[in-house]
């Protein structure tokens, strides 16, 4: 009894001395493990006690912790500035309430809205608890996501998000907009995301930003979008994504100055309206059924295509395709350079259709003529390889 009343005794001692350390437990302020009770503000009282302290580390030990939203709150639970959010890896799991199937707009992680600096989100598995198999029009709730950056009229600043597992998120599991700049997102598992996997976008504020070592694991759910994806740039700038595995595709368009390199992907890469753009050293795989261009770029002002491989066994599947000048957009792809590429397909190889100045050469296709790798289509300007002299 004395030893149990000893322990007891300094218990407020250990957790005084953590705080002291600049670390907070959430289940010193009430949060749960693994039961049905709603973890939520005891979250929020944890990361505001640690705020008023200045800044430090956010705790999530082992343990399921159920998190909902309160009321019209975006996002669930805001981060401030200078502190680290960190569980003890797979184990660490915050997860949606099953209401979140049955309402919209449940942002789990994220910002207030007058932005965030120097925030770390790391070793912890966000759960959405999403029950759709597939995206129901009208139906599935498209805007619930786990980690939510988003400030329109602020600024969110040096923010690393890594080795996390991020699942079952009707929306994007990690989704990264307006206001931010200086993102990294590392070492990051997805899986079963009913939009995206990680999204990007921003605006004329919002640059660099690194995915790097991410990967989705298998589904098990029909996934609506891409493992990566970049779109309402509104011009943002200085991205690279690199060194990623994915089993769906790769979409990039909208940005200045734009490095997708050294990717595995399983679908297609594609991009529309870069500026300063290299796609260099990527694996691309196409999938079956799909009649498919696997690698795509509109409108692309400065291009550089080089070292890929790109290998389908699919007919209908076709290699390289640049483009511009159409209906609604009269601007040609310009200053692209093609070299390098090995392309295993069983269509067209290369095709170039409203291309303004370009270079292609050095590219090898499996089974394909010299003389008819390359297609031309309303483009002007082009310097092409001299197929070599038929032999005698």
């Amino acid at each position: 009894m004395k030893i149990i009343l000893l322990l007891l005794l300094c218990v407020p001692a250990f957790s005084s001395r953590a705080e002291e350390r600049g670390e907070f437990d959430i289940v010193k302020f009430g949060a749960t493990p693994n039961d049905a009770s709603d973890d939520t503000q005891a979250i929020i009282a944890t990361l505001q006690a640690c705020s008023e302290k200045g800044g430090g580390t956010v705790v999530v030990p082992a343990g399921t912790f159920i998190v909902s939203r309160q009321g019209r709150e975006d996002p669930i639970i805001a981060l401030p500035s200078n502190i680290t959010l960190r569980g003890e890896g797979a184990a660490s799991i915050l997860k949606f309430s099953e209401k979140a199937n049955t309402s919209n707009f449940w942002r789990m992680l994220g910002a207030p809205k007058e932005g965030c600096r120097n925030v770390t989100i790391r070793d912890l598995h966000l759960d959405g608890s999403n029950t759709f198999p597939a995206y129901e029009k009208g139906k599935t709730p498209e805007q619930n996501h786990g980690i939510f950056l988003s400030a329109p009229d602020g600024v969110i600043e040096n923010i690393t998000i890594r080795n996390l597992l991020v699942e079952n998120f009707c929306g994007d599991c990690i989704a990264v907009g307006r206001g931010c700049r200086s993102i990294t997102v590392r070492d990051v598992a997805v899986r079963n995301f009913i939009r995206q996997g990680i999204q990007m976008g921003g605006d004329e504020n919002a640059r660099d930003y690194l995915v790097t070592g991410c990967r989705d694991l298998e589904h098990s759910i029909e996934p609506g979008g891409s493992t990566i994806h970049v779109e309402h740039a509104r011009g943002l700038r200085n991205v690279i994504i690199t060194g990623n595995h994915c089993r769906r595709s790769i979409l990039a368009g909208g940005v200045t100055n734009l490095l997708l390199a050294d990717n595995i992907v399983e679908g297609r890469i594609e991009g529309n309206g870069n500026i300063n753009a290299i796609v260099r050293g990527n694996s691309v795989t196409g999938k079956d059924g799909a009649k498919i261009h696997l690698l795509r770029f509109g409108y692309a002002n400065g291009l550089i295509l080089k070292d890929n491989i790109i290998a389908s066994a699919t007919e209908g599947q076709d290699g390289i395709y640049v483009w511009g000048t159409s209906s609604y957009n009269p601007a040609p792809s310009q200053q692209v350079i093609i070299t390098g590429n090995v392309l295993r397909i069983k269509g067209q190889p290369i095709l170039l259709n409203g291309v303004k100045g370009g270079l292609v050469r050095d590219n090898l296709a499996e089974g394909s003529d010299p003389a008819t790798m390359v297609k031309l289509q309303r483009s002007v300007g082009i310097e092409l390889q001299t197929p070599p002299p038929a032999k005698p």
